[in-house]
C-alpha cells in the first residue's frame, strides 16, 4: 500500500511540475514585451496576435539566445516571422540582421534548451 501512495505522489509531482511553465519564463515575457514595443516589428501584425499562445519560442545556451516568431493570422498559410535576442548583461537585446534567412550565429545548428510552439487552428 506505501509504494503504491509513493507512487500515486511521485506521478502527480510530475504532473503538477511539468504544467508549471519553463524555467525560461521570465526570459520569454521580456522578449515578448521587447518585440511588442518594437515599431517596425509592429508593422506587419496587430498587437493582439503577439501573445505566447500565438508564438514558437526557441532558447539557446541556457538563456543566452531567444529566438521568437509569432503566426501571421492574417496570411492563410501561418507565416511565422522570426526575430532573435541575445541576453546582455540582466537584460534582452534584438540581434540586428539576424533572421530566419540570415542566421549569422548558426543557432540552427545549436541544441536547443527549450521549445515552445503553440499550434493554431488553420
Amino acid at each position: 500500500m506505501k509504494k503504491s501512495l509513493i507512487t500515486v505522489f511521485a506521478i502527480l509531482g510530475l504532473l503538477l511540475a511539468a504544467c508549471g511553465g519553463s524555467e525560461y519564463d521570465a526570459e520569454i515575457e521580456e522578449v515578448i514585451d521587447l518585440y511588442k514595443n518594437d515599431d517596425t516589428a509592429m508593422m506587419w501584425m496587430d498587437e493582439e496576435q503577439i501573445t505566447r499562445d500565438n508564438a514558437d519560442i526557441s532558447v539557446y545556451e541556457g538563456g543566452r539566445y531567444i529566438k521568437i516568431g509569432f503566426f501571421d493570422l492574417e496570411d492563410e498559410d501561418k507565416t511565422v516571422r522570426y526575430e532573435f535576442y541575445e541576453r546582455n548583461g540582466d537584460d534582452y537585446e534584438w540581434l540586428p540582421r539576424m533572421n530566419q534567412t540570415d542566421d549569422r550565429l548558426g543557432l540552427v545548428n545549436r541544441e536547443i534548451d527549450y521549445r515552445e510552439q503553440k499550434s493554431i487552428e488553420i
